[in-house]
């Protein structure tokens, strides 16, 4: 009989806020046992993520464990201690997270990061905690792992970043692995070899993988065995091609459907509203509202190591275009999204916008790109803050927030103003209003991709760029943003470049689609 190395009995986890409490994890019941992989699969919000993070006790204050247990190696972590729960973490259970860049520390090279589970748990020496961490860059398909080693998480694209999150999440040789969503961001090809990373990864008989995902392909290549999660309850459970050729539950049967009906969108698109273009390729009309003429950008690696994203990039988006920017992992497309943001500046080349033009960016790893110590409201109205704030100043005011009356006119506002623009904006993307008071940590990665959305959407952009706004969500959730994103183009006249690996989806949504490739 094999080691049972996780076992949850009768789970229960309550967030609390200014709504009252709610619950995330309603009584679950969930075993992994050693050499077994679980696929913990459904839709966004359900409370998959809440559950992974309550192994290894990642939560914040504001969530309760109102009973029940979570036995890791044998162990009841809900009853130690913060001392105690250090020396499990890393070595017992390790977590990959749906979003690398809140996982890695960006003050710390990469090299680094991967020493110091094994500085802590298994206390080698320097010397060779060093050999042992280039070891499992190499194992993880990095490429010249001595220069990797030296590198910080800010010059690796979404996968390797990724790859880099498996090696720290690899280095105390943990029993239990975690891996929470962790190739929603990556391209086709970065997808299957990270797969193929976890899958050899879980071969090893004494390691047990718990593997999170809204992705039901994925689950049936991976598991052996499914775990159908929704509104905080396992519904069903069982064999992984019982539950996907025999499902019992309406529930899973109704994801399977959705599963279906997006693998068919895959091969049928309107061809006659897109073109694959390079992007050397010019829109032709004239006054575009962006113009890249020439684009390149380098970073520098070392004192004489230069590293170049792209080069020689010419791209128009004409007002009210919708244009899709499809290519690998690596290519550079969050980067030229950063350049077009104004966060980076290109090494060489220009990039105008007509008169007036206001500039929003979605970023692909929402959980790095929000304040964790702010509500999502707050995070919603930092924009609209800010953007008045600057306005008074302009001005003369003082800049200050007034919640007396009649400043509004002056450039001032009230308190009530921005809380009514961002219950708005949270109806308009999809957010319940109880969601107001929690902070990103305590949301599902497809809420934290729509607070980041109607952040963007706040201040009335004339432009917005898209940068995988949809990488996190489960394949119905997927649809509907990518319908709201172009509905709000249509009805407000805004421009967008959507960025994504899924060119199915870019086609649905894009009236005209450019194809970036490496180097």
């Amino acid at each position: 009989m094999m080691e049972c190395i996780l076992k949850m009995e009768d789970f229960r986890l309550s967030f609390h806020g200014e709504h009252g409490r709610v619950e995330a994890v309603k009584g679950i019941d969930l075993e992994v046992v050693a050499g077994e992989k679980v696929a913990l699969v459904g839709e966004s919000g359900c409370g998959k993520t809440a559950l992974c993070r309550a192994v290894m006790m990642l939560h914040s204050r504001h969530a309760t464990v109102e009973s029940g247990k979570i036995l890791l190696c044998g162990k009841d972590v809900t009853k130690m201690s913060e001392k105690a729960l250090e020396q499990v973490r890393g070595r017992d259970a390790a977590m990959v997270f749906q979003d690398p860049m809140t996982s890695l520390n960006p003050v710390l090279s990469i090299g680094r990061q991967i020493m110091e589970p094994m500085l802590l748990h298994q206390k080698m020496k320097k010397q060779e905690a060093r050999r042992q961490a280039e070891a499992l860059l190499a194992q993880v398909g990095m490429t010249d792992v001595a220069a990797r080693f030296r590198q910080y998480p800010h010059h690796f694209s979404g996968g390797m970043r990724q790859r880099a999150a498996i090696a720290i999440a690899l280095a105390a040789n943990p029993r239990l692995l975690i891996c929470d969503e962790p190739t929603t961001a990556l391209d086709i090809a970065t997808q299957a070899q990270i797969m193929g990373l976890l899958r050899a990864v879980s071969e090893e008989a004494h390691r047990g993988v718990l593997f999170v995902t809204h992705d039901l392909g994925l689950a049936r290549q991976m598991a052996d065995r499914i775990a159908v999660m929704k509104d905080g309850l396992i519904v069903e459970s069982g064999a992984a091609e019982a539950v996907f050729t025999n499902p019992q539950h309406d529930y899973t049967k109704a994801l399977l459907r959705h599963a279906a009906a997006g693998k068919c969108s895959s091969y049928f698109y309107d061809q006659r509203r897109t073109e694959a273009l390079p992007l050397s390729v010019q829109n032709t009309a004239p006054i575009p509202l962006v113009s890249v003429r020439g684009l390149s950008k380098q970073f520098l690696l070392g004192k004489q190591d230069v590293r170049t994203i792209f080069s020689d990039l010419f791209l128009t988006i004409e007002r009210g275009e919708i244009v899709g920017l499809i290519g690998p992992s690596g290519c550079g497309k969050s980067t030229l999204a950063k350049c077009l943001a104004g966060i980076l500046e290109p090494s060489f080349g220009t990039i105008s916008f007509a008169p007036g033009c206001r500039t929003q960016l979605i970023f692909q790893d929402s959980a790095a790109a929000l304040n964790p110590r702010m509500t999502l409201a707050e995070i919603i109205a930092e924009p609209l803050v800010i953007a008045r704030r600057k306005r008074c100043m302009s001005q003369g005011l003082d800049g200050h927030i007034h919640t007396g009356k009649g400043r509004f006119g002056r450039g001032s506002f009230h308190k009530k103003v921005i809380s009514e623009k961002v219950s708005e904006m949270m109806q308009l993307v999809g957010l319940s209003q109880e969601l107001a008071t929690r902070h990103p940590y305590d949301v599902s990665g497809g809420q934290r991709q729509r607070a980041a959305i109607a952040r963007a959407l706040i201040t009335e952009p004339d432009f917005i760029v898209a940068d995988e706004p949809v990488a996190s969500l489960d394949v119905s959730m997927q649809a509907q943003i990518v319908q709201l994103l172009k509905s709000l183009c249509e009805s407000r006249g805004l421009t967008m470049l959507f960025i994504a690996h899924d060119l199915p989806m870019v086609a649905r949504i894009s009236d005209r689609i450019v194809e970036m490739g490496k180097g």
